[in-house]
């Protein structure tokens, strides 16, 4: 699949380390260091797209396995940043078939949308090996510059573009995602199944705008091995967090009363046992993908006088919790986030 990016720095970290150790240096040459070693090497940054669902899902499948359902293992990733040179950081074998230290792993995901904008997602990857080529595959990249590449890295290849649907055929509106084109709401009151039917807390809720932040906390593991790469990327536990701005002509709801004032400083009206967060997106023809935090704290809101020009909406402030069973059999303790398939389900874990 190619991927149209806004941006994507994923550079090599060499972080050397810096010896402390001192010498009789007088006020005119001493120095901070004059010892060092190199350090263990890995490749880290960001890649920032609008995101898209690609044909058939293709893409929005890729990303949903990336992030949460298979995230211990690698993915294969390809990058140009100048056309003249591509870094592959490639696995050895099909996603999922065999656990090594090759292709990329997905550190971090945001997602996010707000009024006349698409939604957009930020990837943090990480990665140990990578390898240099020319856009035809070679090694001899010393051959190609700016002005040879006059058709660019894919070359016009017509069949690898039209996996973004470009020119937005049928009018599906996708490829990128219109922020118009989401919901995101938050749910109060029994949980009914990942991606099952919303229960608003409020009748004429609208969204405003809405973020989701996925951070995997993965670890990496440096051994004294003899060689300067590291041994594993290991996942450690998801940190999941939310924002979402709603609007409602009748006044948004209290976290604490809630609309009809039944909640209590000691019983409040939304708590993580029966409050969940789903992002709803339409595809085309029909049929509708997720984003959710099946279980979520509301950490706090913001609903102020505003400027006279200015709409006044509810913020919300979320942290996404472990501990919701799926209802769905056989059923298992969901992650604090879950992204589903093209199809609208809950991929299996590490799938």
């Amino acid at each position: 699949m190619v991927v149209l990016a806004t941006g994507a720095s994923v550079n090599l970290v060499l972080e050397p380390i810096y010896s402390t150790a001192v010498w009789g240096a007088g006020w005119y040459n001493a120095a901070e260091a004059a010892h060092y070693a190199d350090n263990a090497l890995r490749y880290e940054g960001n890649i920032d797209v609008e995101l898209q669902m690609g044909a058939a899902g293709g893409f929005w499948d890729f990303m949903s396995k990336f992030i949460v359902a298979s995230r211990a293992y690698p993915r294969s990733l390809e990058i140009s940043p100048d056309g003249s040179h591509v870094y592959s950081y490639l696995t050895t074998g099909a996603y999922n078939a065999n656990y090594d230290t090759h292709g990329a792993w997905c550190k971090s995901a945001n997602f996010s949308t707000s009024e006349s904008s698409f939604v957009t997602c930020s990837f943090g990857v990480v990665a140990i090996f990578r390898t240099e080529t020319d856009p035809a595959g070679g090694q001899n990249y010393s051959n190609y510059s700016y002005i040879q590449q006059a058709k660019g890295v894919i070359a016009s290849d017509c069949t690898v573009l039209s996996v973004t649907n470009p020119l937005n055929p049928a009018v599906g509106n996708v490829d990128p995602i219109p922020f118009w084109k989401t919901n995101a709401q938050i749910n109060v009151g029994t949980y009914d199944g990942e991606f099952g039917t919303a229960s608003l807390p409020q009748v004429g809720l609208e969204t405003v705008e809405w973020s989701v932040d996925v951070t995997n906390n993965e670890k990496i593991l440096y051994t004294c091995s003899g060689s300067r790469l590291p041994r594993a990327v290991l996942m450690g536990p998801m940190d999941v967090s939310g924002n979402v701005t709603l609007y409602n002509p009748q006044g948004v709801f209290d976290p604490i009363t809630g609309p009809a004032g039944t909640g209590t400083i000691t019983s409040p009206y939304a708590y993580a046992q029966n409050t969940w967060f789903q992002v709803a997106i339409t595809k085309p023809g029909g049929g509708v993908v997720y984003i959710e935090m099946p279980a979520c704290v509301i950490m706090g809101d913001e609903y102020s006088i505003t400027g006279m020009d200015n709409i006044t909406n509810r913020a919300f402030t979320l942290k996404g919790m472990g501990g919701r069973c799926s209802t769905v059999t056989p059923t298992t303790v969901l992650p604090p986030c879950i992204i589903s398939s093209y199809a609208g389900a809950l991929p299996a874990a590490g799938s």
